[in-house]
This record gives structure tokens, C-alpha cells and sequence, in this order.
């Protein structure tokens, strides 16, 4: 399921970047909402030294949030998803 993306030119817009820039250098071979919740926390963890590297501030539950924009149906998906999206 693709997530709707709201506009561009929203604040969110340099998160959900971030985190889609992250899983493309981590060299995931699937779209971030298909990421094993390992995976995911790898994105995260990117996003937020992006942010720093950047010097700016992350709002809070940006997690939850940029999970929702990107499609994750945390936590119910991280429950279940094992199996690593690069393994195929």
C-alpha cells in the first residue's frame, strides 16, 4: 500500500526525505513502509543525525508520525514483519 502523501511543500517534507534518502544509503531494496522493523530503527536513527547535522529540531512524535506518512503500520507491522526486505 502506497501511502497519500500530503503537499510538498509541507514541514513533514524534509523527514519523510531524510528517511527515504536513509533506506536508499543503507541499501535497502524496498520501499520504507516494506522495511523489517530492524531496518526501520536503522532509518530512524539516520533521520535524527541528519536533523543534527542539519541543526534542526525534530518535532515531537516525529516517529509515529513519519511512520504514519510513510506508509508502517507500527506498531502492529513491526509485530509481525520479520523478515528483512534486503534478504530477497
Amino acid at each position: 500500500m502506497k501511502p497519500l502523501l500530503s503537499s510538498p511543500a509541507d514541514s513533514f517534507a524534509p523527514i519523510r526525505e531524510a528517511a527515504s534518502s536513509a533506506v536508499r544509503n543503507l541499501g535497502l531494496t524496498c520501499a520504507p513502509w516494506q522495511a523489517s522493523p530492524e531496518h526501520w530503527q536503522r532509518v530512524l536513527v539516520a533521520v535524527e543525525a541528519r536533523a543534527r547535522m542539519r541543526g534542526f529540531g525534530l518535532p515531537a512524535g516525529w516517529r509515529d508520525e513519519l511512520a504514519v506518512q510513510m506508509g508502517r503500520d507500527e506498531p502492529a507491522l513491526a509485530a509481525v514483519q520479520l523478515q528483512s526486505c534486503s534478504d530477497t
